[in-house]
């Protein structure tokens, strides 16, 4: 097996994610699909507890992967509400 330098990688295989809105997409809308998404996470963990619980066929480190993403993501998504409300007191704070 031959393993590659770095140097040798083609910066085509590198590919890096942003989560920038499409053209016209608000910043509302932005939030909402996160929430959407976080949503998305917590039902998925939900479902594989339940299922875990009731001894339905799952593998026990699906349903723990599961959980962890959904509260990581919920922490983060508190995280950054709080975030966006202080910067909001803080604007109203402001004098004019």
């Amino acid at each position: 097996m031959a393993i590659n330098p770095i140097s040798s990688i083609p910066t085509q295989a590198i590919s890096t994610t942003t989560t920038q809105p499409a053209e016209g997409g608000s910043f509302g809308q932005s939030i909402k699909n996160a929430i959407s998404e976080v949503n998305n996470l917590q039902t998925e963990a939900d479902t594989l507890a339940n299922k875990l619980a009731s001894g339905d066929a799952v593998e026990i480190h699906q349903a723990m992967i599961a959980m962890q993403k959904a509260s990581t993501a919920l922490q983060f998504t508190i995280q950054v509400r709080n975030k966006i409300v202080e910067a909001y007191q803080e604007i109203m704070r402001m004098q004019l």
